[in-house]
């Protein structure tokens, strides 16, 4: 209990027990901290010791908008002991029906996550064409997941690994804006470090993960691609750092160009290619070369 407090003071007292100045809806200023709120109030202390409560409504919106944060942060935090997921994170995967969240999906994380005394990262996996499914035996993931959710990875990387599954005769392009509202939900409702949100794919996976970077350039930390694509055109537009691997069945050359102009614009990127491999491969040469892990979870998103 004292690890889970402190744990939640640790999100919410940098950001709100600090003194601020307030305004009012009359343009009325004055310093002081918020003790508490609802959706409707707010409990306020003034540097001269007073405290009082106040409608939200008699605050000006950017003091409307810091306390909505503030409750929502005290939701993420609260969300490993009683949110919708709290049940589902127990050490095994557990499969979530597509009437919740529009996507069936996978969810893994372990009673190590509700130790930590900081927010975790969400890692993401989006597998390739051959697994589509209407439904998924539970556990069945390709490696990447499989690989991370090992005591041998993931006690060094403790994160909440999710994996989606893509309906038959459509891509992971088709579901973009499902993918970004699961990801949200899943961010307002856990304490998940935002600046450390993971994208991993393979070959259509991989195609997907290009989505989503593509619709949220500054969302992600980094993004794995086990074949798949490699566009120019995310030179200039996005700044998630990429790791390519791609096998001798896929456009190696174009791939290792756009790593190397990625990377000379100042941005990380790193490209390993394997001409001897066959694409059905080289997922699983992804996920157990050496060092990606650790170089995915040191990721920080700007």
């Amino acid at each position: 209990m004292r690890t889970y407090l402190a744990f939640i003071l640790s999100l919410a007292l940098p950001l709100f027990a600090e003194d601020r100045t307030w305004t009012s809806s009359e343009g009325k200023t004055f310093e002081g901290s918020l003790k508490s709120a609802t959706e409707t109030t707010a409990e306020l202390r003034r540097a001269d010791g007073r405290t009082f409560e106040l409608p939200l409504d008699k605050l000006s919106d950017v003091d409307q908008k810091y306390i909505k944060q503030y409750l929502n942060d005290q939701n993420r935090a609260n969300g490993l002991k009683e949110g919708p997921f709290a049940d589902k994170i127990d050490g095994e995967w557990i499969k979530v029906p597509i009437e919740e969240h529009g996507l069936v999906f996978q969810i893994y994380g372990t009673s190590k996550l509700k130790r930590l005394k900081e927010p975790f990262p969400l890692f993401v996996h989006l597998h390739g064409a051959g697994a589509r499914a209407d439904d998924v035996e539970v556990g069945k993931v390709e490696i990447a997941p499989q690989r991370l959710a090992k005591d041998e990875f993931y006690d060094d990387h403790p994160c909440l690994i999710i994996v989606p599954l893509c309906p038959p005769d459509t891509g992971w392009g088709d579901h973009t804006s499902k993918l970004e509202g699961l990801i949200d939900t899943l961010i307002n409702s856990l304490p998940i470090d935002r600046k450390r949100i993971y994208l991993s794919g393979y070959s259509m996976g991989s195609r997907g993960v290009g989505s989503l970077i593509e619709s949220r350039p500054n969302f992600y930390a980094a993004g794995l691609f086990a074949d798949g694509e490699a566009k120019m055109s995310w030179v200039e537009k996005v700044d998630t750092a990429l790791w390519f691997t791609f096998s001798g069945e896929r456009d190696l050359k174009g791939a290792e160009e756009v790593a190397k102009a990625y990377t000379s614009a100042g941005k990380v990127a790193h490209f390993e290619g394997f001409p001897d491999h066959i694409h059905n491969q080289i997922h699983w040469t992804l996920a157990k070369t050496e060092g990606v892990y650790d170089w995915t979870f040191s990721q920080v998103r700007k």
